[in-house]
């Protein structure tokens, strides 16, 4: 007689584990979806801000000096980019984004100075940004 209501509370115990440890589940992989897609955006506004900044400084206007063209840049687009990629990035991707920091300064510095090694410094600026690009994808895949 006492059986059938010690099974009914067993049961009903078990059931509210059960919704408890599904709610975790349904919860975690949300999380690491959103993080891929938030990965993804910040890694497709870091290359936009790249691109922005390459162009800014690998073409200038005739007559133009470079080193103005250097101090009225708006930057802001740049380190918010890198910023978000700190934030939610892994271990690697932020290390990348140290380096891609200093790459940024000295390729903006190479064009300041009006020298033929701002190409070179291009190049390096473009391969630091395709390995974070890179990084991501073997995160969110």
């Amino acid at each position: 007689m006492w059986i059938a209501p010690v099974m009914s509370g067993i049961a009903a115990v078990l059931s509210l584990v059960t919704v408890i440890i599904v709610a975790r589940m349904n919860t975690s992989h949300e999380q690491r979806k959103w993080l891929r897609e938030e990965r993804v955006r910040a890694a497709v506004d870091l290359k936009l801000a790249v691109s922005k900044l390459r162009v800014a400084h690998s073409r200038p206007e005739p007559g133009d000096d470079p080193a103005a063209t250097a101090k009225r840049f708006d930057f802001s687009e740049v380190n918010a980019a890198m910023g978000r990629m700190d934030i939610i990035g892994c271990q690697q991707t932020v290390a990348n984004v140290q380096l891609l920091r200093g790459r940024l300064r000295e390729f903006v510095q190479a064009g300041a100075n009006g020298g033929d090694e701002w190409r070179a410094k291009r190049t390096s600026l473009d391969d630091t940004v395709n390995d974070i690009i890179q990084l991501v994808r073997k995160d969110v895949l």
